[in-house]
């Protein structure tokens, strides 16, 4: 039997570590395009957002070209306790708890010389993960005076990687195309945690612990890919992304909270707490993959692709967080946080229907797996389940300019983690999403 200890100090550091790998935690594409059609595009890579998709695709362009796009997201999740034991400690209740709402937008630049020369290059700037959320779970008991400084948000996590991705392309011959790209990374993450520690007898059965964590780090990786023009009407194209780490440094301001009580003789004791700060490192390891994809021309103004792709989460199976600091709370330096995630197939399908008028519509389906086993879920907004995405967009040119939107709505299957699956890395409950997401781009071709 898992003790409630146990369980809710684990809650506090699986939830720490979750929502730091949160696509797991890959946003679904760069360009608004590529993201219409669901990313079935390795076998396209037409446009400016072949960098990320498959770099092989620029030896196929013939004009230079600037976009500017951004990506909106609207995420929601839903997660009941189903009486579980954490719903008896006090601050806890035994009901569904959603994540606040909030807005987030990811911004993408990217510029490409692709014109006369077979040796194609270009620069691109964008978000290629990147979450967060905040979960108002815990509502202080009454009765209890905290001293100054205790965090407002008991669960709230936030992490963007920003990729500057410079990229070249050689037209080999008429029909095939090689590219590769390397990508410089700068993570960053916030995070506000909340455990807790038995005390105070049976009223006030625990203690809260806080973890408030907040780093930046740099890492690389890279990407390859080619394309073959197999015939007039088909192209294959086959990327793969391979594994990279981003070495992040920061700090850590972890506290026990002691309220103020009354000793035996009537005399009141203030409230305290037990902690500090500390520096701290870790390792985001970020996942390998592999895709190809196919792109049909079923009419001259009618196209169809088709995605596969395989994502190696297996890597992510623990996460350790190094304090350089001796602490209080922490007195062996160092917290395993465990994940051991499991490898994924996606597959995409996409079309684009082009008017006379110049109107361009798009629309796409992908169904993927989660990488989350049941052993290892936890309250995110990270892949609680499968997931399936419905896609529709538009675009029009306008001289030398093109304007293009979309929308995205992606469910997941619901989970839940009944009392007979529990182990030390999850925790108990019903868990649901959903994400209504968009992207507005403009490209400038010359």
């Amino acid at each position: 039997m898992i003790s409630i200890r146990n369980l809710s100090v684990l809650m506090c550091l699986v939830l720490l570590a979750g929502n730091l790998f949160a696509g797991g935690f890959a946003l679904t594409g760069v360009g608004s395009r590529a993201t219409s059609m669901a990313g079935a595009f390795r076998g396209l890579s037409d446009d400016p957002s072949a960098m990320y998709w498959n770099p092989a695709g620029m030896g196929f362009m013939n004009e230079n070209s600037v976009h500017l796009g951004g990506t909106f997201i609207l995420p929601s999740a839903t997660w009941d306790p189903n009486g579980s034991p954490m719903t008896s400690i006090p601050g806890f209740q035994n009901k569904e708890y959603e994540a606040e709402q909030s807005l987030r937008m990811f911004p993408t630049v990217i510029a490409t010389k692709t014109k006369e020369s077979p040796l194609k290059y270009g620069l691109g700037i964008y978000v290629p993960y990147g979450l967060g959320t905040t979960w108002d779970a815990y509502d202080l008991p009454a009765g209890l005076t905290y001293a100054d400084g205790f965090p407002k948000d008991d669960m709230l996590s936030s992490i963007a990687v920003l990729d500057v991705h410079p990229t070249v392309a050689y037209k080999v011959s008429p029909i095939f195309s090689v590219g590769a790209g390397l990508s410089a990374m700068y993570g960053m993450i916030d995070i506000t945690k909340m455990s807790f520690n038995p005390a105070l007898g049976a009223t006030y059965m625990y203690l809260p612990i806080t973890t408030e964590l907040s780093g930046t780090g740099l890492g690389f990786g890279a990407n390859f890919g080619m394309m073959l023009k197999a015939m007039d009407k088909l192209s294959i194209g086959l990327s793969a992304k391979v594994p990279a780490t981003i070495a992040m440094e920061g700090d850590a301001d972890i506290n026990l909270w002691k309220p103020a009580t009354t000793d035996s003789l009537g005399a009141v004791i203030p409230a305290s707490t037990v902690g500090g700060k500390s520096d701290i490192e870790a390792d985001l390891k970020l996942p390998a993959d592999i895709g190809i994809g196919f792109a049909y021309q079923l009419k001259p103004n009618w196209t169809l692709t088709l995605d596969y792709a395989y994502t190696m989460w297996d890597r992510l199976d623990q996460v350790k967080i190094k304090l350089k600091d001796p602490h209080p709370l922490v007195p062996t330096g160092e917290s395993a946080l465990v994940f051991d995630w499991e490898n994924t197939s996606r597959i995409s399908l996409g079309t684009e229907y082009i008017m006379p008028c110049g109107n361009k519509f798009r629309g796409g389906f992908f169904f993927e797996e989660t990488p989350i086993p049941e052993e290892t879920q936890i309250p995110t907004l990270s892949d609680i389940g499968n997931k399936m995405s419905f896609n529709l967009g538009w675009g029009r040119p306008f001289g030398a300019f093109e304007v293009e939107l979309n929308g995205q709505y992606m469910m997941f299957t619901e989970r839940e983690v009944e009392a007979a699956d529990q182990t030390l890395n999850n925790v108990i409950g019903t868990y649901d999403s959903l994400s209504i997401s968009g992207n507005i781009g403009l490209t400038y071709k010359f």
